[in-house]
Parts: C-alpha cells; structure tokens; sequence
C-alpha cells in the first residue's frame, strides 16, 4: 500500500504551510512596496545613536551619541541629495570624554538642550549638562552622582 498525497498526515502539513506562507508573502511585498509617504535615508558615522528629536525652531534632526565619548550632532542634506541625510557634530565635550549621553530634551523656552550624561562603564559620575541651542556652548555640567568623593571633587577642579 503506497502513501497518498492526500492522506490527513499530508493535508494537515500542506495546510499549515500554505497558512504560514501568507503572512511571509505579505511582510515581503509590504517590504518591497513604495512607500506612501517621503522617506529620508540617514547615515550615522558612529555605531549606537541613542536619542533623536526634531528641532522645530532650527528645522532640524538632533542626535545623541551613546559611542565615542558622547556628544550631540545634527542630521544635514548630503551634497547628492536632500532625501539622503549625514551626521555633522555639534557638540564633542571633552569634560565628558569616557562617557556617554543617555538622551536629551530641547528646553525651547531658555533656548538650551539639556542632555543626561552617564560612565556606563567606570562608573566615574552621572551628569546633567546644558547648552546654548544657538552658540553651542556649554552653560553649566552639574555632576548627580559619582563613585568616589574625590573624583567629584578633582572633575569640579578642572572646571
């Protein structure tokens, strides 16, 4: 006696391959679709981008770098093409080298970005820092909590 195709073994094993086809079938083709609305490619120069918000006042994207040392940068149109955007730094602080920024808010009112700073790794100190929106410059680097006494006291040294 040989196997048939449609015996309820095979049925029920087609069955379920067709039923999982077409979810796969419909992400492929949502995938390859034109999109309805404008999109916007972004190249990032460095590997984790960890917070990014719309600046309404300046018309622009602003970053967060979690990698590097932290920093804040804005996405600006490439040379090529408006559709394609690439990262230009506008803040490298070297009073946070080691660190990274844990995301930041717009204060639009004072005209300041004010961006949570932590050591992931060495646990030197947290900190809230904040920055002219136009100058970029630094307004004030409070440090929230460190590991030792004395390395609170040797960063308010270097101030």
């Amino acid at each position: 006696m040989s196997p048939s195709c449609c015996s309820g073994k095979y049925s029920v094993a087609l069955f379920f391959f067709i039923l999982s086809a077409v979810p796969i079938a419909y992400i492929i083709s949502s995938e390859k679709a034109v999109p309805s609305t404008h999109v916007i490619s972004y190249h990032s120069s460095g590997f984790l981008r960890e917070c990014a918000k719309w600046d309404d006042v300046g018309r622009r994207f602003l970053v967060s770098y979690m990698d590097g040392g932290g920093g804040i940068g804005e996405l600006v149109p490439t040379k090529d093409s408006d559709d394609v955007l690439k990262e230009v730094t506008l803040v490298k602080d070297v009073d946070l080298a080691g660190n990274s920024s844990n995301g930041f808010v717009i204060d639009r009112h004072r005209n300041r970005l004010l961006l949570a700073v932590g050591d992931l790794l060495g646990n030197r100190y947290s900190a809230l820092v904040a920055y002219d929106l136009s100058t970029w410059r630094r307004l004030f680097l409070t440090v929230l909590s460190s590991h030792s006494k004395l390395s609170v006291v040797s960063l308010l040294m270097s101030l």
